[in-house]
């Protein structure tokens, strides 16, 4: 049975006090059983749907926590962008899904390359004007990211309470 309960009544109802450092011992778990190394040696394909949400979205907010969006892009987050999109989606988190496709544009045609190393090289290959262009739009983006990550890591929460993750 699929549960279709809109995040916003949930909060209501649950209230949302906690963060997500909270629940770090199910967190660990969860980077546990999908053993992540980076490499082909990771299982995140063992992750279920609602696990992968988690994931995918906790390594997004750890990334630009720990260096702004673009890192999410030059670390290994971006391995999982497309499925990180999807995500945000399951949890109506349309704004965040705007501000990552506008860094996407630095990508030939858009397109995140799955590749750590080629996202890497195409980031490194931007010419120094193009830089400063784009540093002053992940400073933008950055900031915009920081109004809305409240709501993102309230709404992540309720959506693990509701999907018994926590």
């Amino acid at each position: 049975m699929k549960k279709c309960i809109e995040l916003e009544a949930v909060e209501t109802v649950l209230g949302n006090e906690n963060k997500l450092i909270d629940f770090q011992e199910q967190w660990d778990k969860i980077i546990n059983k999908a053993n992540v190394n980076y490499d082909e040696t990771s299982n995140y394909n063992s992750l279920t749907k609602e696990e992968k949400v988690w994931f995918n979205i906790q390594l997004l907010i750890n990334a630009v926590n720990n260096g702004g969006m673009i890192s999410f892009f030059y670390n290994y987050e971006a391995n999982h962008y497309l499925e990180t999109i999807e995500s945000l989606k399951e949890l109506k988190q349309e704004k965040v899904i705007e501000l990552l496709e506008k860094i996407a544009i630095i990508f030939p045609e858009g397109i995140v390359p799955k590749d750590i190393d080629e996202r890497n090289r195409i980031i490194e290959s931007l010419s120094d004007e193009e830089d400063e262009k784009y540093d002053k739009m992940f400073e933008k983006i950055d900031n915009d990211f920081f109004e809305i990550e409240n709501k993102l890591e309230s709404d992540l929460i309720n959506y693990l309470k509701i999907n018994n993750l926590v």
